[in-house]
């Protein structure tokens, strides 16, 4: 079923007006016709199937047949990111929304090498994690933060439960020993570094401020590939995983 976004004030009772890049993209890029059911993310966390009733040369207004309301997560995971060069960080922020991710913040620490506009960007990388809600039916897309420096973050950090920081200079802590799937924390917030990793004295306040050092492995691997990975073992760990059926 095709998958459009829609804001919540676009939803009176059970009708839905569809307006602006996603009407035209159903309208002149699909060719939907009335009569047609199609999934609607409200950004709220909820799914709403519709039926196109009527299509015009400025909307699309809909009936909705079925909502299903939002879905908890156990645990809020937070990503914060060292900038990255050209799209590698467009990349990430695509990634982390498909693996659930709930907020991403860029920030700027002692060997990051990019330098952006940070306004352009954010809305660049808000789109980006749009996009990719539609791709894997993810209703409430991640909050993407303005870039700060890493000092900033540390402290937009503090009131988290569960703070890790990838780093290939760690002793090699087990993230099994540290997450306890039967209890989840709320919300947990994850470091990983620019291109050029983090520093020692990086280290240092990371763990000042209450961050666990971890490790990926023996392997040294790109920064991009470092958060997708990180992304995804953290979220097999805090998910409930499905017990055997019986024979």
């Amino acid at each position: 079923m095709r998958r459009f976004l829609i804001e919540p004030t676009a939803i009176i009772g059970a009708t839905a007006t569809l307006t602006g890049p996603e009407a035209h993209h159903l309208r002149k890029v699909l060719r939907l016709q009335p009569g047609t059911t199609i999934t609607l993310l409200d950004t709220t966390g909820a799914r709403h199937e519709a039926v196109i009733d009527t299509i015009d040369r400025q909307a699309v207004h809909l009936t909705i047949m079925a909502t299903r309301p939002p879905e908890e997560e156990a645990t809020a995971i937070h990503l914060g990111q060292g900038l990255l060069k050209g799209k590698k960080m467009d990349l990430v922020v695509q990634k982390a929304t498909e693996l659930g991710i709930a907020a991403i913040h860029p920030f700027i620490s002692q060997y990051t090498v990019a330098r952006i506009d940070e306004t352009v960007k954010e809305s660049r990388w808000q789109r980006i994690a749009l996009e990719a809600c539609k791709q894997c039916n993810r209703p409430q897309p991640p909050r993407c933060h303005p870039v700060r420096n890493f000092t900033d973050l540390l402290t937009e950090a503090a009131a988290c439960d569960h703070k890790l920081l990838f780093w290939e200079g760690s002793d090699g802590i087990p993230l099994h020993h540290l997450i306890d799937p039967a209890a989840p924390p709320a919300t947990l917030f994850f470091l990983i570094g620019p291109e050029g990793g983090f520093s020692q004295a990086e280290h240092e306040l990371a763990i000042a401020s209450g961050f666990t050092a971890v490790t990926l492995g023996r392997r040294t691997l790109r920064a991009e590939t470092a958060a997708i990975a990180a992304a995804a073992i953290l979220q097999f760990l805090i998910e409930p995983q499905p017990r055997n059926s019986p024979s």
